[in-house]
């Protein structure tokens, strides 16, 4: 597995583990939630918040940084075949998308935290 392909999944499953959180939050009455929520609030939130930071950090970085948007548009810019250089820009604005997927986690997260969890 190379790293384009690391980097989908661990941003699918960042994006499916907070649907899954949220929906679940959601579906359940406020007073007799099926699982434990301050085990939730205690472990997994600061887990998943991390690894969309991790992600976040990762594809806004420079051009240096492998992986990032910007490192994307400057291998596009060196290549010489017009067909990578459109596939390359393309992969740039899909994981350009794909931050704004991780950001409208981000809050959905924070807005359960807030609910569930007393803000910490």
């Amino acid at each position: 597995m190379n790293w384009t392909h690391r980097i989908a999944a661990a941003g699918g499953a960042t994006v499916m583990g907070l649907a899954l959180l949220t929906s679940t939050a959601a579906a359940q009455p406020p007073t007799a939630p099926s699982f434990d929520v301050k085990k939730v609030c205690e472990q997994r939130i600061p887990k998943l918040e991390a690894r969309a930071n991790k992600l976040l950090t990762r594809i806004n970085g420079g051009a240096d940084v492998r992986g990032s948007v910007a490192a994307l548009r400057a291998r596009a810019e060196r290549a010489t075949n017009p067909a990578q250089k459109d596939w390359l820009n393309g992969k740039a604005d899909h994981r350009a998308e794909r931050a704004q997927t991780l950001r409208k986690a981000q809050e959905r997260l924070n807005a359960y935290k807030q609910k569930h969890c007393g803000a910490k």
